[in-house]
């Protein structure tokens, strides 16, 4: 499975011009999966960019200028948006647990604001009365959704969202206040791959929504699909996007006023759209696999840190300029640290593999850049974006090397 990026690039190239290790983004192909958003034909549909999945500025400001907006989880995400270019009103935030001062952030901000405990709405009402405000919900009574999305995001074990049954209370908090609940907010999974499942969940979606007479927007969330294995199949946003916008349309006849339709992808919309690149640095041959060592680590490509390097975290991979026979024998592809569990890939059938090989690990744009972590001590790799004149340019430059005065410093040490 290789993108277009390795037959257009030629990354030994770009590795002796920049350096690396280094991540490398394809604004057209981006451009390419944002243009499938609009087989959502219903006319007040809103794309909200998850921030959590890639905060690099400069990434915003070409979705921003591609007519996406925002989905932001924390005031710091929120800042990130605000100083890319996008207003207030481009900006959805959900988030649990708020403090009072991040909940009066959020308010004075002014933006689209979801609150997912009856708690926090008593708190956003007292800070703010009069207010207008949306419900993150948690549908609880779809049991026959698939096992790994019931308990995690929606299901009775879920921490997050007001449950149907304490809808209640939630409008006696909303009069409480004089509060107006405008929207409806959920999230049904992540990696939805039959959109049929996502039908249903949104079916639940609007029969509670017409509970709430102030209502001015439902929000479907994110959980779009990426095709990672030849097996996988691509999710029908054909299908998907004619079904929805029809069913909305009719939930909106029903209603009686027109009501705008929002989904937060994150992951759907970046991971194809970008490779991570680094070199072959040591090999160890071993009675049952081959150790490939390279020049970063799964503190800066972080998706293995946080997920299953077999199943979740799976990344495909190639040798840049080198499409001979697989081996026979498992090659494990390894950080370049001494911890135990640093593998950037496992079980893999690689082309012969020398020191000084370039790997290129596609599905490499989304849960990425916005994950780097201290762990392990690896700098912070630089961000390349090919344009849409096909031109090479720095979107983040890479983290400095600390000297060790710079580190005495810091942390208030003498050498």
């Amino acid at each position: 499975m290789m993108s277009q990026l390795d037959w257009k690039f030629d990354f030994n190239n770009l590795v002796k011009e920049f350096g690396n290790p280094f991540y490398l983004y394809d604004e057209l192909k981006i451009e390419q999966i944002v243009n499938k958003f609009k087989m959502i034909t219903y006319k007040s549909t809103s794309i909200h960019f998850a921030t959590m999945s890639n905060n690099t500025p400069k990434i915003l400001q070409i979705l921003k200028k591609l007519g996406v907006k925002l989905f932001v989880n924390s005031p710091k995400h929120l800042i990130i948006g605000l100083d890319a270019g996008f207003s207030t009103e481009e900006i959805v935030f959900t988030s649990t647990n708020l403090s009072e001062n991040d909940m009066k952030y959020a308010i004075a901000s002014n933006v689209k604001l979801n609150v997912d405990s009856l708690g926090q709405l008593d708190m956003y009402g007292r800070l703010n009365p009069g207010g207008s405000v949306g419900l993150r919900i948690n549908l609880d009574k779809l049991s026959h959704f698939p096992e790994s999305h019931v308990g995690v995001y929606i299901g009775p074990k879920s921490r997050i969202g007001i449950f149907e049954s304490e809808l209640d209370k939630a409008f006696s908090i909303a009069q409480k206040y004089n509060l107006k609940l405008r929207g409806v907010h959920v999230y049904l999974g992540t990696n939805i791959q039959e959109h049929q499942i996502f039908l249903e969940g949104a079916e639940e979606v609007f029969r509670i929504a017409k509970r709430f007479p102030d209502l001015r927007y439902i929000d479907l969330g994110g959980g779009f699909p990426v095709k990672v294995r030849p097996e996988e199949t691509e999710f029908n946003f054909k299908a998907f996007g004619e079904a929805i916008s029809k069913r909305m349309e009719k939930f909106c006849d029903e209603f009686g006023r027109e009501i705008e339709l929002i989904f937060e992808p994150g992951r759907y919309m970046l991971s194809d759209a970008a490779v991570f690149v680094t070199t072959v640095t040591d090999i160890k041959n071993r009675a049952d696999r081959t150790y490939i060592g390279v020049d970063s680590s799964i503190d800066i490509f972080p998706r293995p840190l946080y997920y299953d390097v077999y199943t979740e975290a799976y990344h495909p991979v190639f040798v840049s300029g080198k499409n001979e026979v697989l081996t026979d024998k498992y090659i494990d592809i390894c950080g370049s640290t001494t911890y135990s569990r640093d593998y950037l890939a496992r079980d893999r059938y690689l082309p012969k593999i020398e020191i000084g090989d370039i790997l290129v690990f596609e599905k490499a744009g989304a849960y990425c850049c916005s994950a780097f972590s201290e762990f392990l001590g690896r700098p912070h790799p630089l961000e390349l974006l090919i344009n849409s004149e096909n031109n090479v340019k720095i979107v983040r430059k890479s983290e400095d090397i600390i000297s060790p005065d710079k580190i005495a410093s810091i942390y208030d040490i003498k050498y």
